[in-house]
């Protein structure tokens, strides 16, 4: 599903190729999300290269969502196949199926930062 005319809105005000995506059931009930293009471009702006990586390996990333609850990114390559996938913890708490959730840096006084935006929340905001 592509970004609606306001989510568009809010992803052209993140950080250059912020990683992306729409969050399904599954997603969210079984914490099982295939790391898609855009999150494995993310996590190379980290050193974190997912094709390079060996089944089993796992990287994590200190991140806070928007309103500043801390979470933790997690990338890594399953043990059995190999897959490459995402986890983000709390996802469940700040996000519903069918949002779209963008990763992203932001420089603040303490320096890079990363952020977890619910970006379909921040859309019905800008809307509301």
């Amino acid at each position: 599903m592509k970004p609606t005319e306001a989510e568009s809105t809010i992803l052209a005000t993140l950080a250059p190729d912020p990683g992306r995506l729409r969050l399904t059931k599954t997603m969210l009930e079984k914490s099982i999300i295939d790391a898609n293009r855009t999150i494995c471009a993310f996590a190379r702006q980290f050193g974190v290269d997912m094709a390079a990586m060996e089944a089993g390996d796992r990287v994590k990333i200190p991140a806070s969502y928007t309103d500043g609850t801390p979470c933790t990114l997690s990338f890594y390559r399953t043990a059995n196949r190999g897959d490459k996938r995402f986890s983000c913890s709390g996802l469940k708490a700040q996000a519903s199926i069918g949002d779209l959730v963008a990763l992203t840096t932001e420089t603040d006084a303490a320096g890079d930062r990363t952020l977890v935006v619910n970006v379909t929340v921040q859309a019905l905001a800008l809307v509301a």
